[in-house]
């Protein structure tokens, strides 16, 4: 809870010129849009390497930040194409934040097998990784662990700044091996296996737990800087009952009241309101399915976060 002296809390409002929701004559309001006002707590100097972490419009910040002159070591991953179709590195997708987590904390260890399943000859699936439920050799099931852990040892080593963007609250959880996974598993393997896979959807303190741990282990005692954001992209399918469109709601108010906390307990965070720019703007923001925000409303809002970081 925020609590502040009552007249304090007048007198810094009247000293606020944000205070007002603004109307289409505030300079807030330009191109169908809101731009809320932002504080950066710290300045991205050109030629500085950010490492991004999150949900596909983690991949439009990538592409936005590259045009404007920053290095971005996730960029430059790739996977072939039938792995993975479609962008070249949307293997990297990782939508809950346990699955983000997992990420962070396998940074130096070994590679594991969690999350690695065995399906028709020979082949795994890879339920931490966004390939579609596209199987792959035991072989390069392991090779690719490996070449995503190294990428982000060496890409976090090389980085100062890193961009979260928080994107969903429902995650399927691997019980036997304690594992979030990204992608549900298969029907066959919730029939052969019934107690070992549970879906979840997580609540603002379990959030807040996975999200917290992250951000200690990228902060580093004050190594790095971390925005925050939450993906405008909405929740496409649900499994925890009702209508997506509600349960969508649910899971971006859980994320963006973990990432408020966030911004304010850690000096080091700093919040970006992406979710709150894009969302002002309705279904024009959006293209024909809806889900995906069109690459013209992604570059002018990522442009506006730019323009407030770099130096």
């Amino acid at each position: 809870m925020t609590e502040i002296a009552g007249a304090e809390a007048f007198s810094g409002a009247l000293k606020n010129k944000a205070r007002k929701y603004p109307d289409r004559e505030d300079p807030r309001w330009r191109q169908g849009m809101i731009f809320p006002r932002v504080t950066p707590g710290f300045a991205l100097s050109a030629g500085e390497s950010v490492f991004t972490i999150g949900s596909c419009f983690a991949r439009n910040v990538e592409k936005a930040l590259l045009d404007r002159g920053l290095k971005v070591p996730t960029a430059d991953f790739s996977a072939p194409n039938d792995e993975a179709p479609g962008q070249a590195n949307r293997i990297l997708n990782q939508y809950n934040p346990g699955t983000m987590l997992q990420c962070v904390r396998s940074i130096g260890a070994p590679v594991d097998r969690k999350g690695l399943y065995p399906v028709a000859d020979g082949q795994v699936l890879d339920c931490l990784l966004a390939t579609g439920s596209r199987p792959v050799s035991a072989t390069r099931g392991v090779e690719r662990r490996q070449q995503i852990r190294d990428l982000y040892a060496e890409g976090l080593a090389s980085s100062g700044v890193v961009v979260i963007t928080l994107g969903l609250v429902e995650a399927w959880y691997d019980q036997q091996s304690e594992t979030y996974l990204n992608e549900a598993p298969t029907r066959k393997l919730l029939t052969a296996e019934p107690a070992r896979f549970v879906f979840r959807q997580l609540d603002i303190i379990q959030s807040q737990q996975l999200v917290f741990e992250m951000l200690d282990r990228l902060i580093d005692g004050g190594r790095r800087k971390v925005v925050l954001t939450v993906s405008p992209v909405p929740l496409q399918v649900t499994f925890a009952g009702g209508d997506a469109t509600v349960r969508n709601s649910y899971s971006k108010s859980v994320l963006r009241v973990v990432a408020e906390l966030a911004a304010r307990t850690f000096p080091q965070v700093d919040y970006f309101p992406s979710y709150e720019i894009i969302t002002t703007l309705g279904l024009r923001g959006y293209g024909e399915d809806n889900v995906h925000v069109r690459p013209a409303i992604v570059n002018e809002v990522i442009g506006y976060m730019t323009s407030c970081y770099v130096a």
